[in-house]
Protein backbone atom coordinates (compact mmCIF):
# COMPACT_ATOMS: atom_id res chain seq x y z
CA UNK A 1 0.00 0.00 0.00
CA UNK A 2 1.45 3.64 -0.78
CA UNK A 3 2.36 5.55 1.43
CA UNK A 4 -0.34 8.94 1.54
CA UNK A 5 2.58 10.89 2.99
CA UNK A 6 5.11 10.38 0.41
CA UNK A 7 4.93 13.40 -2.18
CA UNK A 8 3.55 12.05 -5.76
CA UNK A 9 6.04 11.81 -8.28
CA UNK A 10 6.77 14.47 -11.07
CA UNK A 11 5.59 13.81 -13.90
CA UNK A 12 8.10 14.88 -17.06
CA UNK A 13 6.20 17.73 -19.63
CA UNK A 14 6.54 19.01 -22.72
CA UNK A 15 6.84 21.98 -23.46
CA UNK A 16 8.24 25.36 -23.57
CA UNK A 17 10.87 26.92 -20.88
CA UNK A 18 12.28 30.42 -20.70
CA UNK A 19 15.35 30.99 -18.45
CA UNK A 20 16.54 34.39 -18.18
CA UNK A 21 18.73 36.31 -15.21
CA UNK A 22 19.69 40.07 -14.86
CA UNK A 23 23.01 41.63 -16.48
CA UNK A 24 25.26 43.05 -13.94
CA UNK A 25 23.55 41.78 -11.08
CA UNK A 26 26.84 40.93 -9.66
CA UNK A 27 27.44 43.40 -7.06
CA UNK A 28 24.93 45.84 -7.98
CA UNK A 29 24.79 46.19 -4.22
CA UNK A 30 27.97 47.70 -4.00
CA UNK A 31 28.15 51.17 -3.41
CA UNK A 32 31.14 52.52 -1.23
CA UNK A 33 29.38 56.00 -0.53
CA UNK A 34 25.84 54.05 0.29
CA UNK A 35 25.39 50.46 -0.07
CA UNK A 36 21.87 49.46 0.05
CA UNK A 37 19.64 46.50 -0.64
CA UNK A 38 17.05 48.21 -2.52
CA UNK A 39 17.44 45.63 -5.05
CA UNK A 40 16.12 43.12 -2.87
CA UNK A 41 12.15 45.53 -3.52
CA UNK A 42 12.97 45.43 -7.16
CA UNK A 43 13.31 41.36 -6.85
CA UNK A 44 10.41 40.89 -5.25
CA UNK A 45 8.46 43.07 -7.09
CA UNK A 46 9.57 41.03 -10.11
CA UNK A 47 8.62 38.02 -8.71
CA UNK A 48 5.55 38.75 -7.33
CA UNK A 49 4.25 39.78 -10.78
CA UNK A 50 5.86 37.05 -12.58
CA UNK A 51 3.68 35.15 -9.84
CA UNK A 52 0.85 37.20 -11.41
CA UNK A 53 1.22 36.16 -14.51
CA UNK A 54 1.86 32.70 -14.22
CA UNK A 55 -1.80 32.46 -12.15
CA UNK A 56 -3.31 33.82 -15.74
CA UNK A 57 -1.45 32.28 -18.06
CA UNK A 58 -2.59 28.88 -16.00
CA UNK A 59 -6.39 30.09 -16.17
CA UNK A 60 -6.12 30.10 -19.94
CA UNK A 61 -4.97 27.17 -20.08
CA UNK A 62 -7.31 25.69 -18.22
CA UNK A 63 -10.78 27.75 -19.26
CA UNK A 64 -11.86 27.82 -22.65
CA UNK A 65 -10.17 30.23 -24.04
CA UNK A 66 -9.23 27.72 -26.63
CA UNK A 67 -11.77 26.13 -29.30
CA UNK A 68 -13.33 22.82 -27.02
CA UNK A 69 -12.09 20.26 -29.24
CA UNK A 70 -8.25 21.76 -28.26
CA UNK A 71 -9.02 22.41 -24.52
CA UNK A 72 -10.40 18.56 -24.68
CA UNK A 73 -7.05 17.16 -26.04
CA UNK A 74 -4.60 18.91 -23.96
CA UNK A 75 -3.72 16.94 -21.01
CA UNK A 76 -2.77 18.37 -17.39
CA UNK A 77 -1.60 21.72 -18.94
CA UNK A 78 0.86 23.58 -16.30
CA UNK A 79 2.87 26.83 -16.27
CA UNK A 80 5.49 26.93 -13.39
CA UNK A 81 7.57 29.91 -12.49
CA UNK A 82 10.66 29.57 -10.31
CA UNK A 83 12.50 32.51 -8.72
CA UNK A 84 16.35 32.15 -7.33
CA UNK A 85 18.07 35.51 -6.71
CA UNK A 86 18.11 37.06 -10.08
CA UNK A 87 17.82 34.44 -12.21
CA UNK A 88 13.87 33.37 -13.23
CA UNK A 89 12.37 30.15 -15.27
CA UNK A 90 8.69 30.27 -17.20
CA UNK A 91 7.46 27.32 -18.22
CA UNK A 92 4.72 26.00 -19.61
CA UNK A 93 4.18 22.34 -20.66
CA UNK A 94 1.54 19.45 -20.57
CA UNK A 95 1.67 15.65 -20.11
CA UNK A 96 2.30 13.80 -23.62
CA UNK A 97 -0.80 11.58 -24.69
CA UNK A 98 0.57 8.20 -23.95
CA UNK A 99 -2.20 6.42 -26.38
CA UNK A 100 -3.96 7.50 -29.27
CA UNK A 101 -6.74 9.92 -29.31
CA UNK A 102 -10.66 8.05 -29.67
CA UNK A 103 -12.30 7.57 -32.75
CA UNK A 104 -14.79 10.16 -32.13
CA UNK A 105 -12.68 13.12 -30.30
CA UNK A 106 -10.62 12.64 -33.73
CA UNK A 107 -13.41 13.19 -35.49
CA UNK A 108 -14.51 16.58 -33.81
CA UNK A 109 -10.71 17.70 -34.05
CA UNK A 110 -11.15 16.89 -38.20
CA UNK A 111 -14.58 18.51 -38.16
CA UNK A 112 -13.11 21.46 -36.67
CA UNK A 113 -10.02 21.55 -39.14
CA UNK A 114 -7.70 19.73 -36.88
CA UNK A 115 -5.82 17.27 -37.46
CA UNK A 116 -3.46 15.10 -34.41
CA UNK A 117 0.10 15.87 -35.54
CA UNK A 118 -0.55 19.55 -36.10
CA UNK A 119 -2.62 19.99 -33.10
CA UNK A 120 -0.17 18.80 -31.28
CA UNK A 121 2.22 21.39 -32.39
CA UNK A 122 0.15 24.30 -32.31
CA UNK A 123 -0.68 23.51 -28.79
CA UNK A 124 3.18 23.50 -28.23
CA UNK A 125 3.49 26.70 -29.89
CA UNK A 126 0.30 28.41 -27.91
CA UNK A 127 2.74 27.29 -25.09
CA UNK A 128 5.44 29.34 -25.95
CA UNK A 129 3.02 32.59 -26.84
CA UNK A 130 1.89 32.22 -22.92
CA UNK A 131 5.63 32.03 -21.93
CA UNK A 132 6.84 34.53 -24.17
CA UNK A 133 3.47 36.83 -22.69
CA UNK A 134 4.57 36.05 -19.13
CA UNK A 135 8.50 37.13 -19.91
CA UNK A 136 7.54 40.46 -21.70
CA UNK A 137 6.04 41.59 -18.39
CA UNK A 138 8.54 40.22 -16.29
CA UNK A 139 11.24 42.77 -18.53
CA UNK A 140 8.28 45.24 -18.44
CA UNK A 141 8.13 45.35 -14.72
CA UNK A 142 11.93 44.64 -14.07
CA UNK A 143 12.98 47.88 -16.52
CA UNK A 144 10.50 50.15 -13.79
CA UNK A 145 11.99 49.22 -10.91
CA UNK A 146 13.58 50.88 -8.44
CA UNK A 147 17.03 49.83 -9.15
CA UNK A 148 15.88 49.00 -13.08
CA UNK A 149 16.93 45.56 -13.59
CA UNK A 150 17.90 44.12 -17.37
CA UNK A 151 17.46 40.81 -18.15
CA UNK A 152 19.22 38.16 -20.43
CA UNK A 153 18.21 34.99 -21.66
CA UNK A 154 16.33 31.88 -24.84
CA UNK A 155 13.05 30.64 -24.66
CA UNK A 156 13.92 26.35 -25.64
CA UNK A 157 11.42 23.70 -26.16
CA UNK A 158 11.53 20.16 -25.03
CA UNK A 159 11.43 17.63 -22.12
CA UNK A 160 11.40 18.88 -18.09
CA UNK A 161 10.45 18.89 -14.90
CA UNK A 162 10.40 21.10 -12.59
CA UNK A 163 9.44 20.58 -8.82
CA UNK A 164 9.58 23.61 -6.23
CA UNK A 165 13.34 24.59 -7.31
CA UNK A 166 14.46 21.53 -9.02
CA UNK A 167 14.54 21.78 -12.48
CA UNK A 168 15.67 18.84 -15.32
CA UNK A 169 15.61 17.71 -18.12
CA UNK A 170 16.82 18.71 -22.19
CA UNK A 171 14.63 21.94 -22.42
CA UNK A 172 16.33 23.34 -18.43
CA UNK A 173 19.42 21.88 -20.34
CA UNK A 174 19.88 23.63 -23.50
CA UNK A 175 18.00 27.19 -21.85
CA UNK A 176 21.11 26.93 -18.88
CA UNK A 177 23.70 26.03 -22.43
CA UNK A 178 22.42 29.16 -24.42
CA UNK A 179 21.00 31.87 -22.01
CA UNK A 180 23.91 33.81 -21.61
CA UNK A 181 25.04 33.65 -25.45
CA UNK A 182 23.62 36.90 -26.19
CA UNK A 183 25.07 40.15 -26.73
CA UNK A 184 22.93 42.59 -24.97
CA UNK A 185 19.78 42.33 -22.92
CA UNK A 186 17.78 39.99 -25.15
CA UNK A 187 15.23 37.22 -24.61
CA UNK A 188 15.53 34.72 -27.78
CA UNK A 189 13.93 32.04 -29.08
CA UNK A 190 16.43 29.28 -29.54
CA UNK A 191 15.97 27.24 -32.89
CA UNK A 192 13.56 24.42 -31.05
CA UNK A 193 11.10 27.19 -29.92
CA UNK A 194 11.61 29.34 -32.99
CA UNK A 195 10.38 26.82 -35.36
CA UNK A 196 6.78 26.03 -33.46
CA UNK A 197 3.62 27.57 -35.65
CA UNK A 198 1.54 29.59 -34.23
CA UNK A 199 -1.57 28.92 -34.95
CA UNK A 200 -4.18 29.40 -32.09
CA UNK A 201 -4.68 32.78 -30.40
CA UNK A 202 -7.49 34.68 -28.61
CA UNK A 203 -9.42 37.41 -29.37
CA UNK A 204 -8.10 40.46 -27.74
CA UNK A 205 -4.96 39.90 -27.17
CA UNK A 206 -1.39 40.80 -28.10
CA UNK A 207 -0.39 39.86 -31.61
CA UNK A 208 2.38 37.33 -31.55
CA UNK A 209 4.38 39.74 -33.84
CA UNK A 210 4.10 42.26 -31.01
CA UNK A 211 5.48 39.96 -27.98
CA UNK A 212 8.46 38.41 -30.22
CA UNK A 213 9.35 40.33 -33.00
CA UNK A 214 12.03 39.12 -35.43
CA UNK A 215 15.03 40.01 -35.44
CA UNK A 216 18.82 38.90 -35.69
CA UNK A 217 20.27 38.68 -32.33
CA UNK A 218 23.86 39.66 -31.79
CA UNK A 219 25.51 36.69 -29.85
CA UNK A 220 29.47 37.14 -28.46
CA UNK A 221 32.46 36.58 -30.89
CA UNK A 222 30.68 38.37 -33.36
CA UNK A 223 27.76 35.42 -34.48
CA UNK A 224 24.08 36.32 -34.78
CA UNK A 225 21.65 34.40 -35.56
CA UNK A 226 17.69 35.15 -36.85
CA UNK A 227 15.24 34.28 -34.67
CA UNK A 228 12.78 36.47 -32.93
CA UNK A 229 12.97 38.38 -29.51
CA UNK A 230 10.89 39.24 -26.18
CA UNK A 231 9.43 42.90 -26.70
CA UNK A 232 9.47 44.54 -23.70
CA UNK A 233 7.32 47.05 -24.60
CA UNK A 234 4.00 44.58 -25.53
CA UNK A 235 2.53 45.73 -22.75
CA UNK A 236 3.91 49.42 -22.24
CA UNK A 237 0.42 51.55 -21.49
CA UNK A 238 1.58 54.99 -23.26
CA UNK A 239 4.38 56.38 -24.69
CA UNK A 240 5.48 57.69 -21.48
CA UNK A 241 6.13 54.55 -19.86
CA UNK A 242 8.00 52.99 -22.89
CA UNK A 243 10.22 56.13 -22.71
CA UNK A 244 11.29 54.92 -19.14
CA UNK A 245 11.76 51.76 -20.08
CA UNK A 246 14.16 52.53 -22.93
CA UNK A 247 15.51 55.08 -20.64
CA UNK A 248 15.97 53.09 -17.88
CA UNK A 249 17.04 49.84 -19.58
CA UNK A 250 19.88 51.72 -21.58
CA UNK A 251 20.65 53.90 -18.58
CA UNK A 252 21.65 50.44 -16.60
CA UNK A 253 24.59 49.89 -19.80
CA UNK A 254 26.53 52.91 -19.03
CA UNK A 255 30.16 51.76 -18.26
CA UNK A 256 33.37 52.61 -19.93
CA UNK A 257 34.43 49.07 -20.47
CA UNK A 258 34.08 48.10 -24.10
CA UNK A 259 31.96 44.94 -23.45
CA UNK A 260 29.11 46.72 -21.86
CA UNK A 261 29.57 49.99 -24.73
CA UNK A 262 28.86 47.41 -27.53
CA UNK A 263 25.68 45.54 -25.44
CA UNK A 264 24.10 49.08 -25.20
CA UNK A 265 24.84 49.77 -28.82
CA UNK A 266 23.63 46.64 -30.11
CA UNK A 267 19.86 47.59 -27.33
CA UNK A 268 19.97 51.25 -29.16
CA UNK A 269 19.74 49.19 -32.55
CA UNK A 270 17.22 46.99 -31.29
CA UNK A 271 15.11 49.49 -30.11
CA UNK A 272 15.03 51.60 -33.17
CA UNK A 273 14.25 48.66 -35.30
CA UNK A 274 11.49 47.38 -32.95
CA UNK A 275 10.30 51.49 -33.52
CA UNK A 276 10.25 50.82 -37.20
CA UNK A 277 8.31 47.82 -37.18
CA UNK A 278 5.87 49.21 -34.70
CA UNK A 279 5.19 52.14 -37.44
CA UNK A 280 4.28 49.86 -40.00
CA UNK A 281 2.33 47.67 -38.10
CA UNK A 282 0.24 51.36 -37.35
CA UNK A 283 -0.01 52.12 -40.92
CA UNK A 284 -1.09 48.45 -41.93
CA UNK A 285 -3.45 48.63 -39.03
CA UNK A 286 -5.21 51.99 -40.53
CA UNK A 287 -5.31 50.58 -43.99
CA UNK A 288 -7.38 47.64 -42.61
CA UNK A 289 -9.71 49.52 -40.86
CA UNK A 290 -10.11 52.41 -43.83
CA UNK A 291 -10.75 49.24 -45.82
CA UNK A 292 -13.24 47.37 -43.35
CA UNK A 293 -15.15 51.23 -43.43
CA UNK A 294 -15.33 51.49 -46.89
CA UNK A 295 -16.63 47.45 -46.77
CA UNK A 296 -19.19 48.73 -44.67
CA UNK A 297 -20.28 51.90 -46.58
CA UNK A 298 -20.60 49.37 -50.10
CA UNK A 299 -22.66 46.20 -47.57
CA UNK A 300 -25.29 49.15 -46.41
CA UNK A 301 -25.67 50.44 -49.49
CA UNK A 302 -26.19 47.36 -51.23
CA UNK A 303 -28.68 46.48 -48.38
CA UNK A 304 -31.00 49.66 -48.61
CA UNK A 305 -30.75 49.81 -52.84
CA UNK A 306 -33.58 47.37 -54.31
CA UNK A 307 -31.57 44.85 -56.31
CA UNK A 308 -30.45 46.07 -59.73
CA UNK A 309 -30.53 49.32 -59.17
CA UNK A 310 -27.74 51.67 -59.20
CA UNK A 311 -26.54 54.34 -56.52
CA UNK A 312 -28.00 57.45 -57.21
CA UNK A 313 -24.80 60.26 -58.14
CA UNK A 314 -25.70 63.11 -56.31
CA UNK A 315 -24.44 66.44 -58.65
CA UNK A 316 -22.24 68.40 -56.81
CA UNK A 317 -24.36 71.96 -55.94
CA UNK A 318 -23.35 74.56 -58.04
CA UNK A 319 -21.74 77.68 -56.49
CA UNK A 320 -24.30 80.75 -56.91
CA UNK A 321 -23.53 83.70 -60.05
CA UNK A 322 -22.14 86.68 -57.86
CA UNK A 323 -24.23 89.54 -56.98
CA UNK A 324 -24.86 92.11 -59.64
CA UNK A 325 -22.60 94.68 -58.37
CA UNK A 326 -23.83 98.59 -58.12
CA UNK A 327 -21.34 101.45 -59.71
CA UNK A 328 -19.85 102.96 -56.95
CA UNK A 329 -20.63 106.60 -56.55
CA UNK A 330 -18.12 109.37 -56.19
CA UNK A 331 -18.74 111.33 -53.40
CA UNK A 332 -20.34 114.93 -54.07
CA UNK A 333 -18.41 117.91 -53.35
CA UNK A 334 -20.14 120.42 -51.03
CA UNK A 335 -22.89 121.58 -52.93
CA UNK A 336 -23.14 119.36 -56.26
CA UNK A 337 -25.26 115.92 -56.29
CA UNK A 338 -23.17 112.44 -56.61
CA UNK A 339 -21.81 111.66 -59.90
CA UNK A 340 -22.03 108.08 -61.58
CA UNK A 341 -18.28 106.92 -62.72
CA UNK A 342 -17.25 107.63 -66.73
CA UNK A 343 -17.44 104.07 -68.73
Amino acid sequence: MDDPTEPAPVAMLQGVVAMIDALGFKGIWKDPEDPSTGVLESLRRIGDGAHKDRWEAAERLKHSRLPDEVVKFVKNPQVKIVQLSDTIVVAAGREPRERAVWARHAAELEKAGYDIPGLEKAVDGFLRYLVCRCVSRILLTAALCDPPLTYRGVVTFGRFAIDENFLLGPAVDEAADLMDLADGPFVWLAPTSLWLPHRLTERKAPRWNTVAVPYSVPLKEGRTIRTRVVNPFAYSANPGQRQRIEGNILGALVSPKIDVFVKRDNTQQFFERVAVMERIAARAAARRQEQAREEGVRAYVAAVLPAGEPPTTVAPAQPAPPAAMDKPKIPARPGHPPTEPAE
